[in-house]
């Protein structure tokens, strides 16, 4: 999470979309950063309004608004898939060594889910569980440009981001029966990917 309180702007790092790359391109114009453990540097839009914007409320009247990436449902478990058959978690629970993406998500699906699936959802990360409520303004992953451009507009700054982080890059393929429960299990994790924001407008 990145604040920026001259500029009004809570940056969440919705994790698998990027926020490695934008948290060092941007740390250092931050006046809060949280880094490190991923449960503190992918703070949620629920914890960060529970805790957080009250703290920021101390110093400031106007309470700032906040941004985020989502990514494609599927491309998004694509990611997590590719990035923990890395060989640091061999012999973990949660590594995916010696599965399929189908096998991945089959146990995505299920109830409860094995730690190799245990992901979360991007629905919570971006919505608060109690009020409904949603970060302000939400981009696709795969409309990067787009929330670049937003991001200099709002930070005044230009921004150049490196790869870092990054999961494998080799392809991976769902089977459609999968692909269909996965679109009706995580049907509002689509409608907000489907509404998120593909291009900017400046007077949003």
């Amino acid at each position: 999470m990145l604040y920026f309180q001259k500029h009004g702007l809570v940056l969440l790092a919705t994790p698998k979309t990027g926020s490695t790359a934008l948290e060092q391109a941007l740390a250092s114009q931050a006046d809060i950063v949280t880094q490190g453990d991923p449960q503190i540097k992918h703070c949620t839009f629920h914890r960060y309004k529970w805790r957080m914007e009250k703290f920021i409320q101390i110093f400031v009247s106007d309470l700032p608004q906040t941004a985020a990436l989502i990514r494609q449902p599927e491309d998004w478990l694509s990611s997590w898939y590719r990035f923990r058959h890395g060989s640091w978690l061999n012999g973990t629970p949660r590594s995916t060594r010696g599965l399929s993406f189908d096998a991945f998500v089959a146990g995505y699906l299920a109830e409860p889910q094995p730690p190799f699936a245990a992901v979360g959802r991007q629905m919570r990360f971006l919505t608060h569980p109690q009020t409904g409520a949603q970060v302000d303004h939400i981009y696709r992953y795969d409309a990067m440009p787009a929330f670049v451009a937003f991001l200099e507009d709002r930070l005044k700054t230009q921004i150049m981001l490196d790869r870092v982080n990054v999961s494998p890059d080799w392809a991976v393929t769902l089977s459609p029966e999968l692909r269909a429960r996965l679109e009706i299990q995580f049907a509002e994790d689509y409608a907000l990917y489907t509404r998120a924001h593909d291009r900017y407008d400046r007077h949003e």
